[in-house]
């Protein structure tokens, strides 16, 4: 059987780039996608670049313990599934030609055992099926497994940034800052709101921040409390604190629930704090 094993590694090898050629025949128009049988010259040149070695990776696993077939295929997987990512080209898409690879694989592994002289048997073909299935199969589980790590990464980095727009501290003045808060606030943003009002007073060098809470439609005691958090913690800095723009519904809810703002410096409009603070 190892001989047979070897002729047939020897002939997929020899024959990558012919199966790569008849992969892209079942290529059809897809806009967006690197397997698109319009895609760009150079794009196109890439991905079937790609895919003369993914047929000679596959190939190998015919040689290799399952260990090595697996560390093989994860180094393979690691760069395609980032150039899929950068092109835009979907996981459906990908999961498709996966079929169409393996449609082409077993289409040349026919024509072997029909033109080898060789005694191939039917246990050499069912050996090469579980061997080569199960390569193909932890080909897709690598592939997905990388191409979300590298999409949630970006989601990651994408929502961090939107929070850091979305809770500026505006410098006002040398000493003087102003937090617009706006839209809800859930447990997840106001963790943020602390850590990141703190970071960028104190990196600002302010002394006096002004809270604006009049984009914020409604103040529960959840809130109230982060609210006071972030009070607490600039004082305890040497910020001092005004909270602005309390719109009469929240402050009816606050009184409602029993949340006391006596401690804290409250004005309703920033030209008040301008004249207070002589800005």
């Amino acid at each position: 059987m190892v001989d047979k094993i070897r002729s047939l590694y020897n002939y997929l090898v020899e024959k990558a780039p012919e199966m790569t050629k008849d992969w892209r025949s079942f290529q059809v128009v897809k806009a967006g996608s690197d397997y698109s049988a319009d895609a760009p010259p150079e794009r196109a040149r890439k991905v079937e670049e790609q895919n003369t070695k993914y047929f000679r990776t596959v190939a190998k696993s015919l040689l290799q313990t399952e260990e090595e077939m697996k560390e093989t295929i994860a180094n393979w997987t690691k760069q395609t599934s980032a150039d899929r990512v950068k092109s835009r080209t979907s996981l459906v898409e990908v999961q498709r030609n996966l079929s169409i690879f393996r449609k082409v694989y077993w289409m040349h592994i026919k024509r072997f055992a029909e033109t080898a002289n060789l005694d191939i048997t039917t246990k050499d073909i069912f050996h090469w099926q579980e061997v080569i299935d199960y390569t193909l199969d932890y080909v897709m589980e690598s592939f997905t497994e990388n191409f979300m790590d590298i999409l949630l990464s970006r989601l990651s980095a994408q929502s961090i940034l939107i929070k850091e727009l979305s809770t500026p501290v505006i410098p006002l003045s040398s000493e003087v800052g102003l937090l617009p808060i706006v839209g809800d606030i859930d447990t997840e943003r106001a963790k943020f709101i602390m850590e990141s009002t703190l970071q960028q007073s104190v990196k600002l060098g302010i002394t006096h921040l002004i809270i604006d809470l009049s984009g914020v439609i409604m103040v529960d005691t959840m809130v109230a409390h982060q609210i006071f958090k972030v009070i607490s913690s600039l004082k305890l800095i040497g910020i001092q604190s005004t909270l602005l723009g309390i719109r009469p519904e929240v402050a009816q809810t606050a009184i409602q629930l029993g949340i006391d703002f006596k401690e804290i410096t409250t004005e309703n409009s920033l030209g008040k704090v301008f004249r207070k603070l002589n800005i």
